[in-house]
């Protein structure tokens, strides 16, 4: 079963039985504290296997609703997607970014068909509270997933993910802030 209807595309059935919400536990040690799991129930959106969809660039065979918005069905986002349980789940080590209104994650990905060359793969997602469990819990949405390098600025912070995990359950605490060095007055001239 699947949060996804299945999609009829150019004679091929493709099915979405691999975007199954799933849970990972990361096992975190607060500073003077006992380690604490702290479940992040993962969810994936349409967007991982769609596309935009614009009139001038695609058919109706395309067309591909979900919760009321409409979108393009795209072959190789799809293939792509394939991967993303075993990408999440080895995300734990991973080094996340903070990018316009999402966080985002840049691994590799090979696909069919590619003589095993590998492409840059980002996901975006969000990480909030898990506000009805009474122990630190997450919510992850992974927003959209697609080839494209890191989109993250030059100057963006960037979090070790079971950090950031860490950070956003409240299981750590935030880092103080640094202080910046005082300026010097410049003495009066006489």
């Amino acid at each position: 079963m699947s949060n996804f209807a299945a999609k009829q595309f150019r004679g091929l059935q493709y099915t979405f039985g691999h975007l199954q919400p799933l849970v990972l536990q990361p096992l975190l040690t607060p500073t003077g504290g006992d380690p604490v799991i702290v479940p992040v129930d993962v969810q994936f959106g349409c967007h991982c296997f769609t596309e935009e969809f614009k009139d001038a660039l695609h058919q109706d065979e395309h067309r591909y609703s979900h919760l009321g918005e409409l979108r393009a069905f795209d072959v190789i986002r799809y293939e792509c997607s394939l991967q993303l349980p075993a990408i999440v789940n080895a995300m734990l080590g991973g080094m996340i970014y903070w990018c316009k209104e999402s966080y985002t994650y840049v691994t590799r990905v090979t696909l069919p068909d590619t003589d095993g060359v590998a492409q840059d793969y980002s996901l975006f997602f969000s990480l909030t509270k898990n506000s009805d469990s009474v122990h630190p819990a997450l919510n992850m949405f992974v927003k959209s997933a697609y080839l494209r390098g890191l989109a993250a600025p030059p100057a963006s912070d960037g979090w070790r993910f079971r950090s950031l995990i860490g950070l956003v359950s409240g299981v750590y605490e935030p880092p103080k802030p640094k202080e910046r060095p005082k300026k010097k007055k410049k003495g009066k001239e006489k």
